[in-house]
């Protein structure tokens, strides 16, 4: 293996400025990408899209199918912009959310119920400030997220265990809290992601993947281990029982959780696919996300380890049927493959993403039945 899509790691717009790609997207032809971009001495982001090797730099603080970013734009700093989907800006105590204005009344329905279910204590969340057609503003969370931890040489380990520790706890005891009557009506507005409706989506992500690689004689390789990926993970979603449906986070992962001081609670945040799911789908994404950490050289093998043992511990103690872990550990494994095949920086490591099960170790001189999903 060795071919990935050919998105540039930077590209020179038409006043020859040098942009940095720090993320892409495949768009619906092939050789057309959505880029977010960076350069020295510019602040924030900007949006582009890459089309047979032409640039189209969006205007910065607009998006003709996000109205909205064009007043929140000079109120501090674009962070986030995928181009006609989302974007973020920063404007000191508070992050704005910026959608289509369909989709905006649906993301301040899922914060606000995530708020109410997760008012127990064991997670802070984002105080919602405002909310109009098209922008949500949302307070920032205080402390540092598990991945910060996780990077900082400076975080002693045991800091670090103590922080994953806490937080499978309240993940734990959440879960159960959320069972109680009074939290049924807001739980059960939360929209439902079914296994068939996780696959639906990562069938989609394989699609555009697959359109890119076309008819390529060097990706034949690629081509062949992604469609058998794609099957496996298709049968490990719909072919055994499903759990019962619970709260879900639905996109978990170690910069989603703030840690504050040991006295106080956990923080949560970015509720915008906050649906009803089978707990594994949370767990199984948090899982394969700590192994993308362990290949980017962002948490070493000793921490990788600490980490994915209070998951498993949290899949445990809720339940969990490891077939259906390592069902979701299997469809994120394989989406995140081909979402980082897009990006520059990340592309050889994605390789091993698209492999399917069993054909290699995730992790460089760690067996594979270590470091696979499944308990």
């Amino acid at each position: 293996m060795g071919w990935h899509p050919p998105v540039p790691a930077a590209i020179l717009d038409a006043d020859n400025t040098e942009w940095q790609v720090i993320r892409s997207w495949p768009d619906d032809a092939a050789e057309d990408y959505v880029l977010e971009l960076a350069a020295p001495g510019l602040a924030g982001v900007r949006a582009a899209h890459l089309r047979a090797g032409q640039l189209e730099l969006l205007r910065r603080g607009r998006d003709r199918r996000l109205p909205a970013l064009k007043h929140a734009s000079p109120l501090g700093e674009v962070v986030v912009h995928r181009a006609h989907k989302r974007a973020v800006v920063k404007a000191g105590e508070h992050y704005l959310k910026i959608f289509r204005a369909r989709q905006s009344d649906e993301a301040v329905g899922r914060h606000e119920r995530m708020n109410e279910l997760l008012g127990a204590g064991d997670f802070l969340t984002p105080e919602i400030v405002s909310s109009t057609p098209g922008c949500l503003t949302l307070m920032t969370l205080p402390g540092r997220s598990l991945f910060e931890l996780g990077i900082d040489p400076a975080v002693s380990d045991v800091v670090f265990e103590n922080a994953w520790q806490k937080w499978s706890r309240a993940w734990v005891r959440q879960h159960s809290l959320a069972l109680a009557p009074a939290h049924r009506p807001t739980l059960e507005a939360l929209p439902v992601r079914t296994a068939a409706v996780e696959l639906a989506r990562l069938q989609h992500t394989v699609h555009l993947w697959l359109v890119h690689a076309g008819d390529i004689p060097a990706a034949q390789a690629e081509r062949a281990a992604v469609r058998g990926a794609a099957g496996q993970a298709a049968q490990k979603l719909l072919r055994t029982d499903p759990d019962p449906l619970v709260w879900s986070h639905g996109d978990l992962h170690d910069k989603q959780i703030f840690t504050v001081d040991p006295g106080a609670p956990l923080g949560l945040l970015d509720f915008d696919e906050a649906c009803r799911a089978e707990a594994a789908a949370d767990l199984g994404n948090i899982a394969v996300h700590l192994q993308l950490r362990l290949h980017q050289h962002r948490l070493t093998a000793e921490r990788y380890q600490t980490a994915r043992r209070h998951v498993i511990a949290t899949a445990e103690e809720l339940h969990v049927t490891p077939a259906r872990f390592d069902a979701y550990a299997a469809a994120t494994r394989l989406r995140l493959g081909c979402l980082y095949s897009f990006r520059p920086q990340w592309a050889d490591l994605a390789e091993d993403f698209l492999i399917p099960d069993g054909e290699q170790a995730l992790a460089a001189g760690v067996p594979a039945a270590k470091v696979e999903p499944t308990y």
